[in-house]
């Protein structure tokens, strides 16, 4: 299991959870089990959890999103390299082991590249675990909006956000 599944996978377990107990706790105020003011003070703690938790989603498939545009231009940027490296060996630029330890090389990173972007996709396309209560605009998609011309430049661990 990829890691961008297994901590998404993490925070769907603990929002689930965090329903789990607002319903426990409408049970237990309709039973008359617990007095009102029990009820709210708890009611906001967990709305506090359930709220930090969503952004905390919401991060996260932000996240997946632009590494997933990542692993797409990668994957063309290696798909290129390829090519070029076919043509390479065609024309007799490159000899015969050169051409195996690049395609091997170029090979290992695609496979790999698209092997995470599969991974990325299979978990955005699942079942969502709760509606956002209002839209979120990943920050990705600010900077296509905002700044189209311009290029930025994040530090980023690949595979891990």
């Amino acid at each position: 299991m990829s890691l961008w599944k297994h901590i998404h996978e993490l925070a769907s377990k603990e929002l689930d959870l965090i329903k789990r107990k607002k319903q426990a706790l409408d049970d237990l105020l309709s039973s008359g089990r617990i007095s009102q003011s029990t009820y709210e003070h708890l009611n906001g703690e967990i709305n506090e959890a359930l709220t930090s938790v969503e952004k905390y989603i919401e991060t996260v498939v932000c996240k997946m999103e632009s590494r997933a545009q990542d692993l797409e231009k990668q994957i063309g940027t290696l798909e290129i390299f390829l090519a070029n490296t076919e043509m390479l060996h065609v024309t007799g630029e490159i000899d015969d082991e050169t051409y195996e330890k690049q395609m091997k090389a170029i090979n290992l990173g695609l496979e790999a590249a698209k092997h995470e972007l599969s991974e990325i996709k299979s978990v955005l396309e699942g079942p969502k675990p709760a509606e956002p209560a209002e839209e979120t605009v990943c920050e990705h998609e600010k900077e296509k909006t905002e700044t189209p011309a311009e290029e930025t430049t994040t530090e980023e661990t690949p595979g891990v956000f």
